[in-house]
């Protein structure tokens, strides 16, 4: 049996992402210490499905819409809700709902998310720390609650904050909770620090000692892996593939491909696989330097000037060039995701296989939960079936 222990050990931190990565994304963002990362990632999720001693923290990843950053500001311990862009230089901290209305009223769909957040969750939250959770539903429409979004149908009650539709029978604890309350959130990172532009993000937080209340609907995203089932042929099937992953990494003497030919590739690359989630296609160096052409094209086509176009031209002809020069590289890079996908897609099914307070279906159709996240050092990975989730999410978005 090919043996992991001790093979790789993490020296350095990848570069800070500003969103969650798929795990075997890490190489195309940070190379050799991304490849460890993404390895060390997946191995101790394996080790923590056999029951083994692990390093790696475990939580279901839910598809909520929008993400709140909310809390007790450090400096003046007022509560606060906020979108994403709270840890700007010019963040929009929202106090009240005139601060809400001044701060995102073009857009009334979050004023009222928005609202409904200020309103409920201080009713819950601790009195010090920040937090940030999907929202999950705005609770059953009626008078008193005229944004609610909760549907009841069939003996369930549902509710749809993106692209998945979220049911829990009638009777059980969760669609009580969800009935009752005014709004429902899924709450996974905690942020530490004494000043709000130096605070530090702590993913899969502990919420424990949130308080309770029935206006709040605390959507616990914590997972245990004692829960799922992994049997002897799927861990089989995840050592293989984790072995090929090694062996393709073991080919190349550095990842410096990735930023050469005077254009990074970090954003191609990516950009180019997710565009072969959406066609259903197979990533291929030929693939993936049309890709390039085409886009960089399109950046020749918008300037008017000779000057501009051959400066643009001469920039497409250096990647692609580049793609040439080091196609053995680029093919590699392929082969190393490839695996690194397959041995996640073996955990993230093993993962999906576990008992959920939630039914999960998409148009209809039952489907696996949105996904996962482990998180290694405080360095979070989202472990999702990009053939499904992915895929429903970009055709969803077209």
């Amino acid at each position: 049996m090919f043996s992991f222990s001790s093979y790789l050990k993490e020296s350095a931190n990848e570069d800070k992402l500003t969103h969650l990565e798929h795990v075997e994304d890490h190489p195309i963002n940070a190379g050799t210490e991304g490849f460890n990362h993404a390895f060390n990632t997946l191995q101790e999720t394996h080790r923590a499905l056999q029951g083994k001693k692990s390093s790696v923290s475990i939580s279901t990843k839910y598809d909520g819409s929008p993400s709140v950053i909310f809390g007790h500001h450090p400096e003046s311990g007022r509560f606060f809700v906020a979108s994403k862009s709270v840890f700007n230089k010019d963040p929009k901290l929202n106090y009240t709902e005139s601060d809400i209305q001044q701060n995102h009223g073009h857009a009334p769909g979050l004023v009222a998310k928005l609202t409904a957040a200020l309103h409920h969750l201080q009713k819950v939250t601790p009195n010090r720390g920040v937090f940030q959770g999907d929202i999950m539903h705005s609770g059953v429409k009626s008078k008193s609650n005229p944004q609610g979004d909760v549907e009841s149908s069939a003996g369930s009650v549902h509710f749809k904050p993106n692209t998945i539709t979220y049911s829990a029978k009638n009777g059980t604890p969760e669609a009580a909770k969800t009935k009752a309350a005014k709004i429902g959130v899924a709450v996974h990172t905690a942020y530490h620090g004494n000043k709000l532009e130096d605070m530090k993000a702590h993913y899969n937080a502990d919420v424990s000692n949130f308080n309770k209340h029935s206006d709040v609907h605390m959507i616990d995203t914590s997972f245990k892996p004692s829960s799922a089932n992994y049997t002897p042929d799927a861990q089989k099937t995840f050592e293989g593939h984790m072995k090929k992953a090694v062996e393709a990494n073991n080919k190349l003497k550095s990842y410096s491909h990735i930023e050469g030919g005077n254009e990074s590739h970090k954003e191609h690359l990516k950009t180019y696989i997710n565009q072969t989630v959406r066609d259903n296609s197979t990533p291929s160096v030929a693939g993936y330097k049309a890709h390039v052409a085409n886009k960089l094209q399109k950046e020749v086509d918008k300037v008017k000037t000779d000057k501009a176009k051959a400066a643009k031209t001469e920039t497409l002809n250096k990647a692609t060039d580049h793609i040439d020069n080091h196609t053995e590289e680029f093919k590699t890079t392929f082969e190393i995701h490839k695996h690194l996908q397959n041995a996640k897609n073996v955990l993230g099914h093993t993962l999906s296989g576990a008992d959920y307070a939630f039914h999960h279906s998409y148009k209809g159709k039952s489907v696996k939960p949105e996904g996962h996240v482990a998180v290694l050092n405080n360095r979070p990975s989202k472990i999702v079936d990009r053939k499904e989730f992915s895929a429903n999410n970009f055709e969803r978005s077209a």
